[in-house]
């Protein structure tokens, strides 16, 4: 069995017990079974009864007293100040309101660069820039941590999640690194749970995040399972005093509000362009911008994984198989929200109609957040005239293998015609063509050869 650094809570079977509750806030059945049993219960010791206190002994004790207190002084007490939210949402309320509240908060870790591996995580910079543009347009204050430790992102989510946060409608976490299997997702120097990152939001201690909507979006891997694609139509609480309204006090479970957005599914790794940014995170902010103004968040959220399940695919050659793979990918959101949830600015007047944009884009930059190093042999190149650094690297591979088989005339003949392409626009079009005409000869010739798995074929 494997571990993992998340923690679990088990309970312990109880017998089944009746009650009779007589609460004019409360409906209970009279019939409740804990899923748990306490092989000892605690026993519960009745005081024997005291004889009756005389005056003399009363002021005996008082006067004990005032003498240990004396003595055990140390200075002026220390005035114990506890934080209530005084701006918790009614027990009726339907939205999330953020439109009453003047900000909200997001921090964001980012990792670019992470212990052994031979390459940054590039593109994400451009994620780090989109979603600080668009959380930032609905009042986020948004906070960026790069490439901490885990112990300086443990200290980070504490100091953010110990403020107090009475007057923020919204607190979110956003991360964007390497990932494995079971929620270990990578820090500067080594990984941790994700778990730990929720139960930093939990409640039962914060109360200042009391009913307030909590996200924690992940962009990484999940895992390194396949992730073909299949085609379609084919034969394959405490009272305040102090508010201006009577509230009705109510309890909720300290894990609710809370909204886990993960890039993939369980066991699947994510794509992230290179050049663009991650498939997830564009797609989350540029849904974002285009429906906030009609939909609720989780609205959005179906919108974004429909655009990721169906318009992002990435073209991948099969170097054993001579195939092309295609990949796909699919986000998951885990929601515990009981109220609507729209993104809405301080002040904002009611939702109005504002149509949508499929800004969907193909490209060929893509790598996957995955938690184990690799070295890739090339770095993939995207589209416009990205084409041309593959027209260096395979015409330079038709040089190499010239030298091994110099007969072959085929091969000299492209190598003498891409000699006398010069830079400029002009030849793109011709670049590209005799790219996709070298790739095809080496294909067939040198399927063979011991190095052919180390050929990367560009697919045009």
């Amino acid at each position: 069995m494997q571990n993992s650094d998340s923690q679990g809570i088990y309970g312990v079977p109880c017998e089944s017990y009746s009650a009779e509750v007589n609460d004019s806030r409360l409906s209970f059945s009279t019939s409740v079974t804990l899923d748990g049993r306490m092989k000892n219960p605690p026993q519960i010791m009745v005081p024997e009864e005291l004889p009756p206190m005389t005056k003399e002994k009363e002021l005996e004790i008082e006067f004990q007293g005032n003498v240990e207190e004396k003595l055990e002084y140390q200075g002026p007490r220390e005035e114990i100040l506890e934080i209530i939210n005084k701006r918790a949402l009614p027990k009726h309320a339907t939205t999330y309101q953020l439109e009453t509240f003047e900000k909200n908060a997001l921090l964001v870790f980012n990792q670019t660069n992470i212990e052994g591996y031979s390459k940054p995580r590039l593109g994400t910079e451009k994620d780090v820039a989109e979603l600080e543009r668009t959380f930032k347009g609905y009042g986020f204050e948004v906070q960026i941590e790069e490439d901490l430790t885990k112990q300086e992102i443990m200290t980070k989510l504490k100091e953010f999640t110990s403020r107090d946060f009475t007057d923020y409608g919204c607190v979110a976490v956003a991360v964007l690194t390497h990932g494995s299997k079971h929620g270990l997702i990578r820090a500067k120097d080594m990984q941790y749970s994700e778990l730990e990152i929720v139960n930093h939001l939990q409640v039962h201690n914060k109360p200042t995040l009391v009913t307030k909507p909590k996200l924690v979006i992940i962009q990484a891997c999940r895992g390194t399972e396949d992730i073909k694609g299949v085609t379609v139509f084919s034969a394959q609480g405490k009272i305040m005093k102090d508010l201006d309204e009577e509230v009705e006090p109510y309890t909720l479970p300290v894990e609710s509000d809370m909204l886990i957005l993960h890039s993939s599914y369980i066991g699947k790794p994510s794509h992230r362009d290179e050049l663009h940014g991650s498939w997830f995170i564009q797609s989350l902010c540029a849904k974002i911008n285009q429906l906030s103004s009609t939909l609720d968040f989780e609205s959005i959220l179906t919108e974004v994984k429909r655009e990721v399940a169906i318009d992002r695919t990435h073209l991948e050659h099969n170097r054993r198989t001579f195939d092309t793979d295609i990949n796909k990918q699919m986000p998951v959101s885990t929601s515990t929200l009981i109220r609507k949830l729209y993104l809405r600015r301080f002040g904002d007047a009611a939702p109005t109609l504002r149509p949508s944009e499929n800004t969907a884009q193909l490209s060929n930059n893509y790598v996957l957040d995955n938690s184990s190093p690799n070295t890739p042999l090339l770095v993939q190149f995207g589209p416009c005239s990205c084409f041309l650094e593959h027209f260096s690297y395979i015409t330079k591979c038709l040089r190499y293998f010239l030298e091994d088989y110099p007969d072959d005339a085929t091969a000299l003949s492209y190598l003498n015609v891409a000699s006398t392409f010069d830079e400029g626009v002009k030849f793109n079009s011709a670049k590209k063509a005799m790219a996709k005409a070298i790739c095809d000869h080496l294909r067939n010739v040198a399927r063979d050869r011991p190095y052919s798995k180390y050929l990367y074929f560009y697919e045009h």
